[in-house]
This record gives C-alpha cells, sequence and structure tokens, in this order.
C-alpha cells in the first residue's frame, strides 16, 4: 500500500475524499441507487409521454451537469455523490 507523505499528502487526499469508502454498506446502497436511476427512467418514458430517444438524451443531460458539478467538487459531498450514481 502506498503512503502518502509531504506535498503529495494533500492532492492524493483530495483526490481521495471525493468518494465514500468503500464498505459493504457502499454496495447495498450503489445497487439500490442503480435500481431508483433506472426506475425513473422507466417513470420517465411510460408516463409522461417521451420518446424512448427523448428520455435518453434527458438522462443523459442531467447525467453532464451532475458530472461537472462532482468534478468540480473538492470534497466528498453524499447528495453530489449519489446523485451523480442514480443518473449513472
Amino acid at each position: 500500500m502506498t503512503t502518502f507523505t509531504g506535498p503529495d499528502r494533500s492532492g492524493a487526499t483530495m483526490l481521495l475524499s471525493k468518494v465514500p469508502q468503500v464498505t459493504l454498506f457502499f454496495w447495498l446502497i450503489k445497487i439500490m441507487a442503480t435500481t431508483v436511476g433506472e426506475t425513473a427512467a422507466d417513470y420517465l418514458m411510460e408516463h409522461t409521454g417521451l420518446t424512448l430517444v427523448s428520455t435518453l438524451w434527458l438522462s443523459v443531460g442531467v447525467l453532464a451537469a451532475l458530472l461537472a458539478v462532482q468534478v468540480r467538487s473538492a470534497r466528498y459531498v453524499p447528495a453530489r455523490y449519489w446523485s451523480t450514481v442514480v443518473a449513472i
């Protein structure tokens, strides 16, 4: 395992601090979040009159916006992170 010391530590810590610790709870939440995203896309297509292509482009736009916010974030913020996971 690599240990970061000196000036590299702040950069590595900043990079690694943008995601949650991967544990059993992480995977449980990840599975549930993915299910919510799939259900939301299905709901949009079935109940709003959007076509498959419209739903696709709406989903791509939402994902792009959320990814931009997540990438610009300096630290882990649960709502930002999990919103992006749901959109994926």
